[in-house]
Formats: structure tokens, sequence, C-alpha cells
């Protein structure tokens, strides 16, 4: 194991490399203070010849990076200086030089300039890190390079603006470092991190495929009164999507392909969410208690997020003016689909005066579509609901400014008239999720999947629980779904009568019982790993690159629901089991299954990888006469026989795509302390004032 060092003095704990500690043979030294001035560059290429003529090729590694013109022939010196902080990529967010070829045994040190904001060094294949980004002048990090090849590295909070470096060190094809850029753990939930944005930013801001913000004269007020407030706290001039097509409460489905040609950046650099609206004929007008949940947990979650990491993200992303929106959103949701009506539920997807939900409401025409009661859609509302607690219950800035709409307690002043608090709203709900079904009945009336989703919510409630007895019959109701997991668990670790994706089944079990053991008095760490045992040991089909939906199978559909319970569990089984292989085996699956197979239909800059040709392309051609919105698909499927992906149904379907676009959250590389507790409940869900 390389013997890494954090050596600069940061503001938050350690950043957690993400893709292992494979040593080069180099050292590291204490920093010293030290200064340097920044000069600019001349963008263009991804190759290029050194001035002794030497071919480098760095794989699209500095394709969005736009101070690089080259590499900058630096052998002969022993000690060698990078700026950290150096004008370029729309800001002071770069290397200068970006690329530099030296000896065997040169020392590079970096020098932060102090400007830019907060920055650091981490290597690609997570052989070296400086540790936490900081941004003051004269910090310094240095390493000395003994290996032949290329080590590529980049600025985690700005990586996605194009902050990215390269040490050529000898000769090129010398066989040392991350040399093309393997697409690996790192590139994997790098990923993972921007296609997660896309879905939530896409579904609640520009699809228009859900009820609208504003959707009435009390709306257009309540926009109007706060959208400035919120700017002006946020120091910003202007929201960051040009006419955004807000929605409060998403549609179960939509389809996702453009029906006008695409503007991606206006004149003034924003999306034009004018000519990326759905066809809102195609869309199905209804609402779930799944589709509202999944969205706003989503918005929770980057709210948090955000609100942890104000200094370090680049200002372009206007994160102050998201968190106030993303939570402001989910309480205008919260208000609407269960509160209004009555003071205690008789909302738009709740039934008279309790907290039990209906399973669609079609809000055009005010008509309840399905009054049935359904352990998935309690189990999402749950575990949205806990998550809103906490940021309500901490006071953070998303939610309180200017002014919370909903009271964190019962009685407390809220804009919205009601007597009712989050605290009481996610108390009541649990209760009556509990009380509702049996953990017996949660298997019967749908799977052993919905067993593992229902553990994970109450999980997450467990930290919110507003008292002892709620927080007790929490872990008894885990015990009893546990119970319930043992009862359908085959002797290899196989959980039966689950989803038609073997897989998905797995993943789902093994992170709920996982996010259920993190409360007193329940432990089932042992079950949870044979469950992801039997996925990964019986399931994972390596010439596909992912993982079968069950043995035997000749065919693997995947939806993106399938991909998320998948996700989860290898997330879960390395953040809380400390299973580090899980991590190669999720970057194959990502690689085939996302990339290659799919599933995220486009993408956008930030996030093109190393895969070499593979990654999804740009939305105004990834199909359909005007393009597809950078969302994932509903299901894609791999031919074993041919060796093939083909997507097999191309509609966007809510609930399933941002419980997805949850995981990859979690699972993402500004995950571990970064974005704090990879999704581990009392640590992502339970943050501190």
């Amino acid at each position: 194991m390389h013997d890494r060092r954090t050596v600069l003095a940061g503001t938050f704990g350690t950043l957690a490399a993400l893709a292992g500690c494979q040593g080069l043979g180099g050292t590291e030294t204490t920093p010293t203070d030290a200064a340097t001035d920044a000069s600019t560059r001349t963008p263009t290429g991804t190759s290029t010849e050194t001035s002794s003529g030497s071919d480098v090729d760095y794989g699209g590694w500095f394709s969005d990076t736009d101070n690089f013109d080259g590499t900058t022939d630096l052998r002969g010196e022993s000690s060698v200086t990078v700026a950290v902080g150096a004008e370029g990529n729309g800001g002071d967010f770069a290397f200068d030089p970006p690329a530099i070829h030296v000896d065997p045994g040169t020392t590079v040190v970096w020098e932060w300039t102090g400007n830019g904001g907060s920055h650091n060094v981490v290597a690609e294949d997570g052989s070296f890190e400086s540790g936490d980004p900081v941004g003051e002048a004269g910090a310094a990090y240095e390493r000395s390079f003994d290996s032949e090849g290329i080590h590529l590295y980049f600025c985690t909070p700005h990586r996605s603006l194009g902050m990215k470096g390269a040490v050529v060190v000898g000769d090129p094809s010398g066989g040392g470092g991350g040399q093309t850029a393997a697409y690996d753990f790192a590139a994997a939930t790098f990923d993972a991190y921007w296609y997660s944005l896309y879905n939530m930013s896409t579904n609640i801001a520009m699809s228009a495929n859900g009820v609208p913000f504003p959707l009435n004269e009390q709306m257009e007020q309540m926009r109007d009164q706060r959208l400035p407030a919120m700017l002006e706290r946020a120091a910003v001039e202007r929201p960051p999507i040009t006419d955004p097509n807000l929605s409060f409460a998403a549609f179960t489905e939509g389809d996702p392909h453009f029906t006008q040609r695409p503007v991606l950046e206006d004149d003034t650099g924003r999306p034009d969410a004018k000519t990326l609206a759905w066809d809102k004929s195609e869309s199905s007008g209804v609402v779930s208690p799944s589709s509202l949940a999944w969205t706003h947990l989503k918005g929770v979650t980057w709210a948090k997020n955000f609100q942890k990491h104000f200094d370090l993200l680049p200002t372009e992303m206007a994160p102050r003016f998201r968190a106030q929106l993303l939570s402001t959103l989910g309480q205008i949701g919260i208000n609407a689909a269960i509160l209004v009506g009555g003071s205690r539920g008789n909302g738009a997807l709740t039934h008279g005066d309790s907290w039990e939900f209906l399973s669609e409401y079609r809000p055009a025409e005010g008509r309840i579509e399905d009054e049935t009661r359904r352990p998935h859609h309690h189990a999402a509302m749950t575990w949205f609901l806990s998550d809103m607690s906490s940021l309500a219950q901490n006071g953070w800035f998303g939610y309180v400014n200017p002014r919370p709409l909903l009271p964190s307690e019962a009685g407390a002043d809220a804009v919205f008239e009601t007597d009712v608090g989050i605290q009481e709203i996610t108390d009541g709900v649990a209760r009556t999720t509990m009380d509702l079904f049996s953990p017996e009945d949660v298997a019967q009336q749908e799977s052993t999947r919905s067993v593992g989703l229902m553990l994970g919510a109450v999980g997450y409630y467990g930290p919110q629980a507003g008292t002892e007895d709620d927080l007790n019959a929490a872990a008894d109701y885990a015990n009893g779904l546990a119970s319930v997991v043992q009862s359908n668990l085959a002797g290899n670790g196989k959980v039966e009568n689950g989803a038609a994706n073997q897989a998905a089944t797995q993943g789902m079990v093994a992170q709920g019982l996982l996010w259920a053991s993190q409360m007193d008095g329940v432990d089932h760490t042992d079950t949870a790993g044979d469950v992801v045992g039997y996925m990964v040991d019986e399931l994972w089909d390596d010439d596909a690159g992912t993982f079968a939906s069950g043995t035997g199978d000749s065919t693997y559909a995947i939806t993106a629901r399938d991909a998320g319970d998948i996700t989860g569990g290898l997330n879960a089984a390395d953040a809380v089991l400390g299973n580090s292989d899980v991590r190669p085996l999720f970057a194959r699956f990502f690689d085939s299954t996302f990339n290659t197979g799919r599933l995220q239909r486009a993408q956008r800059p930030p996030s093109v990888s190393q895969s070499k040709g593979n990654e999804p392309p740009l939305p105004p051609k990834a199909g359909g006469e005007f393009g597809q919105a950078s969302v994932y698909n509903g299901e894609v499927a791999y031919d074993t026989e041919a060796g093939e992906w083909s997507v097999t149904d191309d509609r966007f379907y809510t609930a399933d795509a941002l419980y997805l676009a949850n995981q990859d959250i979690w699972v993402g590389n500004w995950g571990g302390e970064f974005y704090q507790g990879r999704g581990v409940p009392g640590q992502s869900d339970d943050p501190p004032n």
C-alpha cells in the first residue's frame, strides 16, 4: 500500500481516495510555504509532442482543459514547480503548466496561488493526493516520481471545469502510472456523479414533465417574493437555467426526446429550458408517491452536498441558489401532496385524516387514478421525509432561507398555514407504514426486493425518529423485515421470491440490511455479506462486464431501477462492509451498462470519460430528430449470444430514474468525506448544525 499523507491543512475531513492506493515508487514530503505567478496558455488538442519530439497520448484527458497547449519539457531539472489555481478554464481553475515531462526521480512541487477558491491534487488512479482542498496562497505539496509512464491528476472541486494535469516521467511507454487512463472506479464514480445531476436537474427544472411551479396565483406571488431574495442571498444575478420549467410534482413517466432543436448554451452561457421541454402529450400526467419522493430526495441530497461545500464549488454552479430552490420545491411538493385540504393529510396523495398514501393521482383533473396502498410508495415517502426532516431540524441554509415554507416542528411559524411540522409528518408516515404493512405483507404484496427497500427506508428513518418509542418501533420493524429475508434465503445467499432481475434483488436486500443495521439493536451485516457474495460470485458475468439477471439467462434485461439496486448494494458493501473488491466490478458494470449499453442515453461535456469512444453522445445526437435529454432510459438489454447491447425501452420512468440518481450520488466520486456518509444513515442524513 502506498503511504499517502495529507500535507495540506484544510477545513474539512480527508477526501477519500476512491481509486485505491497503488504504489508508484515515489515519495512525498511535507509542504513548504511558497507562492507562484500563474501564466495563461492557449487551448487545443488532446495529444501533443514535447520539445524533444516524443509523442504523448493522453487519451482525451485534456479534451476540456482550455489552458492545455502541449507538454512542457522540463527534463534535466531535479525539481519543477506547477502552479495550482492558475488562470484557465473560465477562471483561476487551472494547473500551470498542465502537462510536464520530467526525468525519473524528479520532485514535482505544486504551489497554490491563492486564486480560484480551494483546490487539491488527486491522482486519477488514486495513487497520490494532496489531501483536502484548500485555498491559501503559499501552500504547497510535493512528490518525487520514480516510475516511468504518464501520471494523470485533477482538482476534485473543479475537475468538471477542466482543471486537470499530467506528469510524464521518462519514457511515456515505460509502464508506470495511469498511462491511458483506464476506466476505473474513480472514472465510473465521476460519471455517476454527473449522470445523477443530469437526471435530477432535467426532471425538475427543464423537462416540464410534472406539475409546474408556479401553478396558480398564490404560487406566482410566492415566486415573485422568494426568487429575488434567493438570488440576493446566493450572491448571483440570475438562475443557472434560462426560463426553467420548474416542477414540484414530477409525473410518473414521459418521453425525453426533444421536440425542437435544443439550446444547451444560449447567449448567456446557460441552457435554455424553453427548447428542452418534452412533449406533454406523451407524459403520463399522473403523480405517484414514488415519483415525488425520489425526485425530492435527490433535491435534498444535492442541497446538503451544496450546503457543506459552498466554498469549494464553482460560482458558476450557483450552489447557494440551487440549495434554496431544491429545498423550496421539496416543501411545496410535501404541502401539495400531503397537507392541502386538511391539517392531517387529505392532500393529493393522502387519504382523509391518515398518512396513508394512494398510488396515483391525476392533478389536471383532480382525480384519483389508483387508491391502492403499496409498500414501495410508502417506503419511498418514508425515506424522503426522513431526509427532509434532517434538513429542517438542522436549520440548513437551503431550508430556512429566505424562510421555511413548512415548520420543522408542529405549531412553528411558516409560510403555509399548517399546524403540523416535518417531524410530525415524518413520524406519522413512518408509524402508518409500519402499521399498514406487516413485514410478511411487504413480501406477499410485492416481493423480497420491496422488503429490502423498506429496510432501507426504516434505516433512514431511525436517526430522525421523533421519540425513543418511535426509534424502538423502527428497530423492531427492521428486525421483522430481516426475518422475512432470512425465511426467503437459500443456503448460498440467494434471496428468493424477488424481482425479475436477481442481481437487483440481491443488491437492494443487501443495502437495506446494511442501512437498517445502523440502528441500535439491529445487526444483519453477516446476512448482507452473504447476499452480496451471491451477487458477486454467482451473477457477475465477466465477459459481458455486467451482472446477469439470473443464472442461465441468455438475455439480461436491466431497468433503471435494477441498476439502482445493484449500485446501492455495491456501494453499501464497500462503505459498510469494507469490501473494496467490489470497486473494479462497479467500474466495469457502470461502463458496460451505463455507457456502452446506453442506460444513460446522453451526457453533457463535464462527464466525458476516458473510456475512449463508448461514452454516450451529447444530447442532440442521442436519437430522434432533435436528440434526447441527458437522462436514463427505461431499460437496456444484453444479448449474451450476440455479445451486444440494445435499448429496449427509451421512455423515462421518474421513480426508477431518480431512485437510481440517488444511488449514483452516494457512490459518486465526490463521495466519502466530500459527500458525507456515502448514503449511510446517521452519517449522510443527520448532518451537524
